[in-house]
């Protein structure tokens, strides 16, 4: 442990606080042990500090102190500590805790030791005009002079409608929620699925609007024909029962196919993939990933209180039944499926699996190619696969099933090696397919304070090109022309016959692995459309663009990849395509390897 630091003694602030002040009450409880000597908080915003403690004062079975912050608004970060009588310093084990500061305001915080805290999204301020046309400013900065795929499916005409349309919303003060929709609507206009108001890195409190409340739906769902229908439920039992393949109706006296409609303007994805935004759609209910229905469904549908009526019938019955359940938090939901469902993966590591079919066919299951952020894998991915090749070989397996349905992109060098051990053909493996292009070479400065991205001084901010495209709207760069690797090779090598599993779900990094299995040749692709597009998509390099005022993050790609020729608006279309049956839902037949299974015994 370490040893307690310096102290700074609070005393109760008296002085009455100018326009730019915030005062903040602090009271915490929970703590009673007889060894604890003094209690006080941390934080990231002065007077607190990550290096010194503020001793609060004892109160009863409460520890209470007032705390005067100047020029602050926006969140502030903190922690409490205490001593023990052997003087090591104790922190709590949870997140950092967050207020939301607006100058001149008082306000209470209330907080119990070692409790995680759960923000009031009712008690967050509005956003002034001021705020968000600050941040408006900046964004439109971003949309017009860096992201390389503004114009690659609008015009000026739908751009400009575009800004003008958050602009417009933007002359009102704004609760968070309606900020980040706002947002979100312009983002998707884009049709790129790596421009998004993030669901990953935003700050504390915009997590806790999107991700932390009890407003998602007790049940996980796929879209079948324009049909809501129920895979998983963890409804209560004491409020009813909800069977695998109900379809439900309504949710709130509302049809879901109007919710379905209302949450569509907000889906990015690349190019005119609509199977791509229905499939992103569906909750799946996995604690490591969030799904979009999960954030914009609470933002667009009115709730009043923890509770929802819902209008549902049971596969193969006409009878409509109403039942009132109760909306519960991602992490309880995903908590309660793994409890309930054996099958249900509780962690990325869980999407990688392989099995021995039939005696003498290999299924490898690649679900996720994520190596890196938030609740990444953790298995040795590269020692997985030559277990996995040196078992195909050792054992002489002739057929192999790659199932990739449910994989959404990642880590470059995931792919790259899974393609290390398949018979690749070096002509066609040097052929190059597209290139990378720029809207800038040099990075606008008034964007720079306000842009994270992974490592130290981004590569990206000054450019030197290789080419500049015919129309001078864009800078060209050859050595971006195509990022796939096929020189590696293994000494397990598989050369025998190969089928990938492929669905809607497969976008960035598994789109490319789809596409290049299938220019590859390198065996047949079974099941739906892919997600990305064939045309190219964003990416490579992704930057997070924080907004200073707002506190709101979002996604946005520096550099595109353009497909030569003339390509078609759409994913990667499978050799076989193979549509599940609602019938297949609901009786679990999986009928993209029944008919990989199928097409290897035929063979």
């Amino acid at each position: 442990m370490k040893k307690i630091g310096t102290y700074i003694f609070l005393v109760l602030v008296l002085s009455v606080s100018s326009n730019a002040q915030s005062i903040v009450e602090f009271r915490l409880t929970g703590l009673s042990d007889s060894a604890i000597e003094e209690v006080g908080i941390r934080g990231n915003s002065a007077p607190l500090s990550w290096e010194r403690t503020i001793v609060l004062n004892k109160d009863g079975d409460e520890f209470v102190g007032t705390i005067e912050f100047t020029n602050i608004r926006g969140e502030i970060e903190f922690k409490f500590v205490h001593s023990t009588t052997s003087g090591d310093l104790i922190w709590e084990s949870t997140e950092n805790r967050v207020l939301v500061l607006s100058p001149g305001e008082t306000i209470a915080s209330e907080s119990t030791w070692d409790i995680e805290q759960l923000i009031d999204i009712e008690s967050l301020p509005l956003l002034s005009t001021e705020q968000l046309m600050a941040d408006y400013f900046l964004i439109e900065e971003a949309i017009l002079k860096v992201h390389p795929g503004t114009y690659r499916y609008n015009d000026q005409v739908s751009i400009d409608k575009g800004l003008n349309e958050l602009r417009t919303a933007f002359q009102n003060p704004l609760t968070y929620g309606e900020a980040y929709l706002a947002m979100s609507k312009l983002t998707a206009l884009l049709k790129c699925d790596h421009t998004k108001v993030g669901f990953n890195n935003q700050n504390k409190t915009i997590n806790s609007v999107i991700h932390r409340q009890a407003d998602k739906l007790p049940f996980t769902f796929k879209w079948v024909g324009g049909k809501m229908i129920v895979i998983n439920s963890v409804v209560d039992d004491s409020e009813g029962v909800l069977e695998r393949g109900s379809e439900v109706l309504q949710i709130n006296g509302i049809d879901v196919s109007q919710i379905q409609k209302n949450i569509l303007p907000y889906i990015a994805a690349d190019g005119s993939t609509y199977k791509n935004r229905i499939r992103k759609m569906e909750v799946n209910g996995y604690d490591f990933r969030y799904n979009a229905f999960d954030v914009f469904f609470p933002l667009l549908v009115p709730l009043q209180g923890q509770k929802i009526d819902l209008s549902f019938r049971k596969h193969g019955l006409e009878t409509t039944e109403l039942i009132e359940v109760s909306l519960i938090t991602r992490e309880k939901r995903a908590e309660k499926l793994a409890m309930k469902y054996p099958e249900f993966p509780e962690n990325r590591d869980e999407m990688w699996s392989f099995e021995i079919l039939e005696g003498d066919i290999g299924l490898l299951t690649i679900n996720s190619f994520g190596l890196m952020g938030w609740k990444a894998m953790t298995i040795d991915y590269k020692a997985y696969l030559e277990g996995v090749f040196e078992e195909l070989s050792g054992k002489k397996i002739e057929n192999l099933i790659i199932d990739i349905r449910e994989n959404n992109g990642g880590n470059d060098e995931m792919s790259v090696e899974l393609f290390s051990y398949l018979d690749i053909k070096k002509p066609i493996a040097n052929k190059v397919y597209r290139e990378g292009r720029t809207r800038y070479l040099q990075f606008p400065e008034t964007l720079k304070p306000y842009v994270q991205t992974w490592g130290d001084n981004p590569w990206f901010f000054e450019l030197e090109t290789d080419e500049v495209s015919s129309d001078s709207t864009y800078y060209i760069f050859r050595q971006s022309q195509d990022s796939d690797s096929f020189k590696k090779k293994k000494k397990y090598v598989f050369k025998g016959n190969v089928y990938m599993l492929t669905s809607s779900a497969n976008t960035s990094l598994a789109f490319y692995t789809a596409q290049n299995f299938k220019r590859q040749k390198l065996g047949l692709l079974i099941g739906q459309e892919t997600g990305g597009n064939v045309r190219g998509i964003n990416g490579g390099q992704i930057l997070f663009l924080r907004l200073p005022n707002s506190g709101i993050e979002i996604d946005m790609p520096v550099m595109g990849g353009f497909a030569y020729g003339d390509q078609p608006d759409n994913g990667v279309v499978p050799d076989v395509e193979v549509k599940p049956s609602l019938e297949d839902i609901v009786n679990r037949i999986d009928v993209e390897l029944n008919t990989a299974l199928r097409l290897i015994r035929e063979k």
